[in-house]
């Protein structure tokens, strides 16, 4: 029978103890914390309720139209929207929401009905994608409309100037003045 002084230790456990002594793990372990969660856009199943939620608070709608397996589609949410949106810098000011315009799956337009998004898309005249559509509480475009320029830097910027933009045909006072 064997004693506890007569195993020999594995070696990952001679390489925990080496960790745990130098620190390393516990460093690794504080690294892997602070490694951010992948944030996901709020994908929208029934735009009556949105609109009701942007209603009470006189916020404008933002419709991000996306396409499953697009590129750009992704760089651009990764890269400019997940940022501010996956970070709350929008809270308060916006409800955005996306829409994969080639999904099976119908939604809720702002008046009930069960529509595919496509038709979604059509409505919106949204032929290339990606693309922000800002629309009010009863799913009225209200003119501004954001392209990926893949020119991920200014796109907060100019994000911000829509927002502010929108609110301010909502007659709503609110104003994002941070910089995101």
């Amino acid at each position: 029978m064997k004693t506890a002084k007569n195993v020999r230790p594995g070696w990952m456990d001679f390489i925990l103890t080496g960790l745990v002594k130098s620190g390393a793990l516990i460093g690794l372990m504080l690294w892997l914390m602070a490694v951010p969660v992948r944030a996901e856009m709020p994908r929208v199943e029934n735009f009556q309720d949105v609109g009701q939620q942007a209603k009470a608070q006189n916020l404008p709608v933002v419709i991000y139209f996306s396409r499953l397996r697009c590129g750009p589609c992704q760089r651009f949410e990764e890269n400019a929207l997940l940022p501010l949106v996956g970070n709350d810098l929008t809270d308060g000011f916006i409800r955005i929401v996306e829409l994969q315009a080639d999904s099976k799956e119908t939604v809720l337009d702002f008046e009930g009905q069960s529509v595919p998004p496509q038709e979604m898309a059509a409505l919106y005249n949204v032929t290339t994608f990606p693309k922000l559509v800002f629309v009010d509480h009863e799913g009225e475009p209200m003119g501004i409309r954001m392209e990926n320029s893949g020119a991920y830097d200014y796109f907060p910027y100019y994000f911000k100037q829509r927002i502010n933009q929108a609110l301010e045909q909502l007659g709503n006072p609110l104003r994002v003045t941070n910089e995101f």
